[in-house]
């Protein structure tokens, strides 16, 4: 300020402001008239000059101030033209005062102030002037309705007085209007009829009332932003008709705060708020602010629209400055409800940074809220869903005496964001209809995140639960999740374990809700971790208890960046974390949850976008979440849930020891396993895993593949497994194999039970498990030396530090001890026995499927294909088949293979023309895809002795003859038989080939071209 110094100039302007604030007008009028000759801001001072000396009376000096003030600027500001007009009025000049309002109408056609002086100039003029103006002024009252009570009642007044018959203007997520009592409106788009109502007088209504509408249509939320709508009444179109589309947006309302200064000797502050609507920013938007005792101000952004009242453009609104209590301060939308300041629950008070309020000890120490917790249900789609979300809901509230302790008071507030669907709306009803939850609606869908701030600023002194419409809740689970936000200092949020629920997921990620019980896992939960919480990175959204102070002092979610949905309580329970706040799971609460429902297929492109943000603002978030999962600190709680899982499912007699090795075994145990359980009795499969220097054992429990959880260190968590197994009603040990499987764990498990082996490979004499050297071979079983070489330099399966002899002799041992050792083949039991002998062997054949006799081909094929089943690796035999195609190849032999099944690498088989894949295959279809195949024969290049081979099982039941080497259960079984051909181990692929040409000429199967035969396979 000229001639003042700043701090003077600004106190002045603070006195000038406080002494019209009290009314005082003399006393402003002797400070602007002592501040006006010393100050650059001559035109806010004369503004100042001008009300005050209006409010005092001094007309004639308003009169002369204020022609000051419209002559300071060229063109005239409209702002005070339209003070020009209310000086004219007051001085009953309504000529001139019409003149005025007209002029500013003219700069800005929604300007309310202008409209609403126009209208009172006209009214004491003439109603023929009324009527000359109503085109000027009514498309500014309705533009201003939804803000503006004043603008909404003059249109009231204009449509009861006669003036106009019918008149419609937008409002967020509505077009709203009034007409005659009795008057026909109907909403019209395209020529169809949207929806029709009839208008009706509110008999209770007073000069003093809000005008409420005489009509009101929901715009459809597929139409929102994208149409004109059309409103009829009586068949005339109403003033206001069309609306224009833009005017139809769902709001998008953003606001910003900034603290200009703090008067600490006034307890006040002062602020500069900027308020718009993002999606339609020619939009007036409406702040309330009120503290929590009974002050309030509301603040009307709106921009100017030059052009006309339902178009784009136009001047932005300008900032305002506002003076508020020093603290306690709370803004919101009036448009919407939502919080208008997402960082804090109030404005920051003291300065401008936001306060850091740590965490107060308290309030914790298991003392239960007694405030009403507020349950917020947004809901947008997907009715059964939803319906069934509620009706769980409900009957967990009507239930709640059944639970001691339960004594929380708790409002249900459905919120619903503007569904597409008809269904969804019509299930809101019933539950409006029936009166357990509070209903609101939104004026269009905003949006799930702004639909959660509306709910969470709803009631600013209660805590908060955020519930998914596609959640199903059971018993005391409020309560629990309570008792877990106070059950020690610091909590801010607790999230309850779900179905699926990212990393607070039980029994595993993602699991179905149609694949679990609610009722008894979450029974199950409240049993066995009873008040039990955990330390987590973040919550999740599903179900989020949040404390009211923590929402205090952190706000409310970011709806801007997060607004439909994914990341937002991610970033929320960052922010909190940066001040003390802790997150945590209760243990003992498992809420159900669909997953992605009201997303649908936009989830993963959600999901991503949302990372992207996060990592943005918090570049340490995903590396925290990525160090929780990889750390597993959940993993005790989902073993103890497991085992009580298991336990109310009856006990376990049967223990199977073996690990996953795929092929026969896997199958012979799944087939022992099925037979068990039919007999009704109990089986638990023990699964020796992880790296040598890392075991660990894992529990299945075949009936309840989703347990996958009970899981046991090998190395320190024995004594554990073994209580566990007891629990479980363990009585029989029932050894397949012991790869990965410790000497201590093994002997744990014989000294506690009786056991019996099945022998499905060689491991317990062959470190190597298959008796296959380092040439790809059978070894042949030499002297102990060599198979100590062998493993020296090529390596084996079992543990470090290991020798073929000890090896031997503690299997040896093992064998010895159990009720029986049981081998599929005599071959098998021969072999086990020079090393073991005094195991007790039985010779205990595989069950089998029929085999009928060769099926005899048509002669004469173009090639001769040979069958080659299951998975072939290195001692199945990949080598032998890829030389006999290479083989076929470069002969020209009519002879091809067909590989039903896979390979190690398929590639070079495939490379070489002579091989057909039909791909992996799974149980019990093996014999239908040989019989497909169209093959003659079938060859079994398995390199090692065979214990039984279910490969050969198969193509026998597929009618063929096979052609395998000479040596373990392949040879007894095809011996036994008395069909197929044995070829000597080792024989050059030159000759296997010829042998099988041979083989395919001795059923009748002639090539069209032939080729020479060698001798040496043996028929039998």
């Amino acid at each position: 300020m000229s001639g003042l110094t700043p701090a003077h100039g600004e106190r002045l302007l603070d006195e000038i402001d406080a002494a019209l604030a009290r009314m005082d007008h003399e006393r402003a009028i002797a400070l602007c008239q002592a501040a006006l000759p010393h100050t650059d801001k001559r035109l806010s001072i004369l503004r100042k000059l001008v009300h005050a000396t209006l409010g005092a009376g001094h007309l004639q000096d308003a009169s002369l101030y204020v022609r000051q003030l419209v002559r300071a600027a060229d063109p005239p500001l409209v702002d005070d033209l339209v003070l020009q007009g209310v000086v004219a009025l007051a001085r009953r000049q309504p000529e001139d005062a019409a003149g005025c309002f007209e002029a500013a109408l003219d700069r800005d056609v929604v300007h309310p102030l202008a409209a609403l002086g126009l209208l009172q100039a006209a009214q004491v003029t003439s109603p023929s002037t009324v009527h000359a103006v109503l085109p000027c002024l009514v498309p500014a009252l309705c533009w201003n309705a939804e803000t503006s009570g004043d603008c909404l009642r003059a249109l009231r007044g204009l449509v009861a007085g006669g003036l106009l018959p019918a008149v419609v203007f937008a409002t967020a997520g509505h077009i709203e209007g009034f007409a005659t009592p009795g008057a026909v409106a109907e909403l019209i788009w395209n020529r169809h009829i949207l929806g029709r109502a009839v208008c009706g007088a509110r008999s209770d209504a007073s000069d003093g009332d809000m005008a409420v509408p005489a009509f009101r249509f929901v715009i459809p939320t597929a139409l929102a932003g994208r149409v004109d709508f059309h409103v009829l009444v009586n068949g005339v179109a109403a003033f206001g008709s069309p609306i224009a589309a833009p005017a139809t947006r769902v709001p998008r309302l953003v606001a910003s705060f900034f603290q200009a200064k703090t008067l600490e000797a006034e307890d006040a502050a002062e602020w500069t708020v900027h308020a718009w609507d993002a999606a339609y920013p020619q939009r007036p938007v409406a702040i309330e602010l009120r503290d929590d005792a009974a002050w309030s101000r509301r603040l009307v952004f709106r921009p100017a629209i030059k052009a006309s009242a339902s178009g784009e453009g136009g001047q932005a609104a300008f900032p305002q400055e506002v003076r508020t209590p020093a603290s306690g301060v709370r803004p919101f939308f009036a448009m919407t409800g939502e919080p208008a300041f997402w960082q804090g629950g109030m404005l920051p008070a003291g300065n401008r940074e936001h306060r850091r309020n740590r965490p107060s000890p308290s309030r914790s120490g298991r003392v239960l809220p007694a405030r009403t917790v507020d349950v917020i249900v947004p809901v947008y789609g997907d009715a059964d869903v939803t319906r069934t979300c509620l009706a769980a809901l409900r009957h967990s509230l009507e239930t709640r005496a059944n639970y001691p302790g339960q004594g929380i008071p708790v409002e249900v507030t459905v919120i619903v964001d503007g569904p597409p669907d008809a269904a969804v709306t019509d299930l809101v009803d019933e539950v409006a209809a029936q009166g357990w939850a509070t209903v609101l609606r939104n004026p269009g869908n905003l949006g799930f995140v702004r639909t959660v701030n509306r709910g969470m600023g709803l009631h600013v002194d209660r805590d908060v639960v955020l519930l998914n419409a596609d959640t199903v809740v059971h018993g005391d689970w409020l309560r629990r999740l309570a008792v877990a936000a106070y059950s020690a200092d610091g909590i801010g949020t607790v999230t309850p374990l779900s179905n699926d629920a990212t990393i607070l997921s039980y029994p595993g990620e993602g699991t179905p809700l149609s694949e679990v019980s609610v009722p008894l896992l979450d029974t199950l939960a409240a049993a066995t971790l009873p008040e039990r919480v955990a330390d987590i990175p973040t919550g999740v959204g599903f179900c989020f208890y949040i404390r009211r102070d923590c929402l205090e002092t952190v706000g409310y979610f970011d709806a801007e960046t997060f607004g439909q949905g994914y990341g937002e309580e991610n970033d929320f329970c960052w922010r909190a974390r940066a001040q003390g706040w802790r997150h945590v799971v209760a243990l003992d609460t498992l809420v159900g949850h669909v997953g992605g429902s009201s997303f649908g297929a936009e989830k993963r492109d959600r999901i991503q976008a949302a990372l992207a943000a996060l990592d943005r603002r918090h570049p340490d978030y995903q590396p925290a979440v990525h160090a929780f999962i990889a750390a597993n600190p959940l993993a005790a709680a989902r073993r103890a849930l497991d085992l009580a899982w298991a336990q109310s499912m009856g006990p376990r007699p049967y223990l199977l020891l073996c690990p996953r090795l795929g092929g026969g075994t896997d199958r012979f145990v799944d087939e022992q396993v099925a037979a068990l359980r039919a007999a009704g009795l109990g089986v638990l499969l023990l699964r020796a895993e992880g790296a040598k220097d890392a075991p660990r054992v894992r529990l299945e429990v075949p009936d309840a593949p989703q347990l996958r959880s009970l899981v046991y260190d090998g190395a320190t968590e024995l004594r554990e497994l073994m209580r566990d197994l007891a629990s479980l009603g363990g009585e029989r040990l029932i050894v397949h194999h012991v790869l990965h499987a410790t000497d201590a764990l093994l002997s744990a498990l014989v000294a506690r039970w009786p056991y019996e082996v099945h022998a499905h490979d060689y491991v317990w004499i062959c470190p190597r498990i298959n008796l296959v050297d380092g040439s790809g071979r059978y070894c042949g079983e030499p002297a102990a030396a060599v198979c100590e070489e062998c493993i020296q330099t090529n390596g084996h399966m079992l543990r470090p530090g290991l020798s073929a002899t000890s090896w031997r002799r503690s299997m040896a041992e093992f064998l010895a001890g159990a009720a029986r050792v049981i081998c599929p083949s005599h071959d098998t039991a021969r072999r086990l026995s020079a090393y073991a002998p005094d195991a007790r062997m039985v010779v205990q054949p595989h069950p089998d499927v029929a085999m009928p006799p060769a099926v005899p081909v048509a002669a004469s094929p173009g090639l001769v294909r040979v069958a080659v089943a299951g998975a072939i690796g290195d001692v199945k035999g990949y080598e032998v088949l890829l030389e006999c195609a290479l083989d076929a190849a470069a002969r020209n032999l009519p002879l091809e293979f067909c590989l039903v099944g896979y390979s190690r690498d398929d590639g070079p088989l495939l490379t070489t023309g002579r091989v057909l894949l039909t791909g992996r295959y799974g149980a019990g279809e093996g014999v239908d895809l040989i019989r497909a195949s169209g093959s003659h024969l079938g060859f079994l290049p398995s390199v090692w002795p065979e214990t039984w081979c279910y490969t050969l099982s198969e193509m026998l039941a597929a009618g063929l003859l096979v052609a395998a080497f000479d040596l373990g259960a392949q040879a007894e079984r095809l011996r036994a038989r008395g069909s197929g051909m044995l070829l000597p181990l080792g024989m050059p692929v030159s000759q296997i080939n010829d042998a099988l040409l041979e083989l395919a000429r001795r059923q009748g199967i002639v090539p069209i071209s032939g080729a020479g035969f060698a001798t040496g396979p043996a028929s039998v």
